[in-house]
């Protein structure tokens, strides 16, 4: 095995430290991405996840038997397909909107909800006696952190610590692969009809330059639609587009406003099936492995793992 770079390994180390620490205290307790400190004061026996990401990281934690409710869109965690096969066995607790009565039902001990766009419920789901953490998204980094800490506040702390090893390993072995490329393509990535895009300030738009690709609206901050006239301006060498938006790349080939773009004038149009770029889509375990699969698929080109 390679070692890692000293960056990625110094900032593990470091990472795995500060959740060491307390790991001998009676009560655990971290710092969730809303900034609140969660404090458990016994490993939860009843944990309910809101949000798809979050169902992976568990189930891949192996908390399968203290699962009890997961969302509903659980056909977005099709590029594991036995974890998938476990959560469709769980009860379901809302997709966009969650059932606080639902969730009361479980009887839960820890609710996992998203930082971003669930921060709303926090205070409704604590008045039901649960306890919250609110899981981060924001980069990749943060990703770790919440595995690391979802898997200190369960007790699955061990197996936090191999997840978030391999995943800076395998991240290690995808940067010395693109670091070989002679050129990175400047390319243009959807997740939407209205043609949605994605900054370099998200976990998206980070996985994507993991992938060694020149994001051309990595400027865009978060999750943001552009026009027409934006992308023929950005001119990118490829498009990467996903199955789920309802489109196919000979729709994106024959679109009038995009003939102009040099990606598709060269026919380098791609289109993500389902589950491909659900693993690139979900800030979970596995979206390293979607970047890896992003740029061997691209560049024709295996990374050594």
């Amino acid at each position: 095995m390679k070692k890692l770079s000293s960056t990625l390994l110094i900032g593990l180390i470091l990472v795995l430290f500060t959740v060491g620490l307390v790991s001998a205290q009676a009560e655990r307790t971290v710092t969730d991405s809303l900034g609140r400190e969660v404090t458990i004061e016994e490993v939860p026996e009843r944990v309910v996840t809101t949000i798809v990401s979050t169902t992976e990281i568990a189930l891949d934690l192996g908390l399968d038997e203290r699962l009890v409710g997961v969302p509903d869109l659980i056909q977005y965690l099709s590029y594991v397909p036995e974890l998938q096969e476990k959560a469709e066995k769980k009860e379901k607790v809302g997709g966009f909107k969650l059932s606080i009565e639902k969730i009361a039902s479980l009887n839960p001990g820890l609710v996992i909800l998203d930082a971003s766009a669930q921060k709303d419920m926090v205070s409704k789901i604590k008045d039901i006696g649960a306890t919250v953490y609110a899981a981060g998204s924001r980069d990749i980094e943060s990703v770790r952190e919440t595995i690391l800490e979802i898997g200190y506040l369960t007790g699955k702390l061990d197996r936090a610590q191999k997840i978030v090893g391999e995943m800076v390993y395998k991240e290690t072995q995808l940067r010395d692969a693109v670091a070989k490329l002679d050129e990175k393509k400047s390319t243009f990535y959807t997740i939407s009809k209205r043609m949605y895009t994605v900054g370099d300030n998200t976990f998206v738009g980070t996985a994507l330059q993991l992938a060694g690709l020149n994001n051309v609206f990595g400027e865009i901050s978060g999750f943001k639609p552009v026009n027409t006239e934006e992308i023929i301006k950005k001119n990118p060498e490829l498009i990467i587009a996903t199955e789920d938006m309802g489109l196919t790349a000979e729709d994106l080939r024959e679109d009038k406003g995009l003939k102009e773009v040099k990606a598709v004038q060269n026919g380098n149009v791609v289109l993500l099936p389902t589950g491909e770029d659900s693993m690139l889509n979900q800030p979970g375990t596995k979206i390293i492995d979607g970047a890896i699969n992003l740029f061997e698929k691209i560049y024709d080109t295996e990374v050594n793992l």
